[in-house]
């Protein structure tokens, strides 16, 4: 089964102040209960990562196994509009070998992964990846640049091009996923 690239913008600065620390903390104790408490906080400003409605006051129902990833899945929707999917999806495996041909970092067309290193946010176990606003910016001006200098991967660098530049147009970082 061939993954497909979600890609969203998304709120990063407001993400690092608000939600980083109480995920990363959840990250690393397994203890779900302060996404809990940040859910219930916030639940106005959330929505179900699932189906994009709005989150009810019922939405301990919707949960399938109520981990940390699932709740930090859930908390995330406060800083990127689910609606909103503006990914490769199964394109990026071109890209991302035509980047790698090229010499460049796979990074332009993911991020970074958030977390500790041994249990990082990954809700979908597929993968997950953040772009700051300061990174998307140089994730465009790098893919640009690469793509001025060879006509063949300017082609092929087309779509990324397009989500860095629609992000970074909106002050905008990156929310990727599988």
């Amino acid at each position: 089964m061939t993954q497909l690239h979600r890609a969203y913008a998304f709120d990063h600065a407001a993400f690092r102040a608000e939600l980083a620390p109480v995920l990363e903390a959840a990250l690393s104790t397994g203890d779900a209960a302060p996404l809990a408490g940040f859910i219930d906080g916030h639940l106005d400003a959330l929505s179900d990562p699932y189906e994009g409605e709005p989150l009810a006051k019922e939405w301990r129902k919707l949960l399938e196994s109520g981990d940390v990833q699932e709740l930090g899945d859930f908390a995330l929707t406060k800083y990127y509009d689910g609606d909103l999917d503006m990914g490769l999806d199964a394109d990026w495996l071109e890209v991302k070998d035509e980047l790698t041909q090229a010499g460049a970092s796979v990074g332009l067309l993911l991020g970074a992964p958030f977390g500790p290193s041994s249990q990082p946010f990954d809700p979908g176990r597929q993968g997950s990846y953040f772009q700051s606003e300061a990174d998307v910016a140089r994730a465009h001006e790098t893919a640009t640049l690469l793509a001025t200098q060879n006509a063949k991967l300017a082609d092929t660098l087309a779509p990324l091009l397009g989500l860095l530049a629609q992000a970074a147009r909106h002050g905008k970082g990156l929310y990727v996923t599988f």
